[in-house]
């Protein structure tokens, strides 16, 4: 986890020195309101690392419903977003059993 996060701030680093030669993008969005979609795509990142991919995609399809609200990225509705989430997180359930569960000889 301390590999990461020292990953995280070189790379937070780079960005800072990159937009300070080059200038800061006008963006017309509240950053307030991205914090939360920040936060879900590193419980995106930290449970994909942990190998649990239905809570990893579960987190990034709630980082995304919340960036396609406040960005209108696609023209799709929350909706089919979840939809679409649940029928995925069922394929990797099968695709990827949990180790956890003994069977009884």
């Amino acid at each position: 986890m301390k590999k990461l996060l020292g990953i995280g701030f070189l790379l937070v680093s780079a960005l800072v020195l990159y937009f300070g030669s080059v200038g800061w993008p006008s963006l017309d969005v509240n950053l307030w309101s991205l914090i939360p979609v920040g936060l879900f795509l590193f419980f995106t990142l930290e449970n994909f690392l942990k190998k649990d991919y239905k809570a990893s995609l579960m987190c990034l399809i709630i980082a995304f419903i919340i960036a396609n609200a406040i960005l209108d990225l696609l023209p799709i509705s929350s909706g089919l977003v979840i939809g679409a989430g649940v029928l995925a997180c069922i394929g990797i359930g099968y695709l990827f059993p949990d180790k956890d569960t003994k069977e009884d000889k």
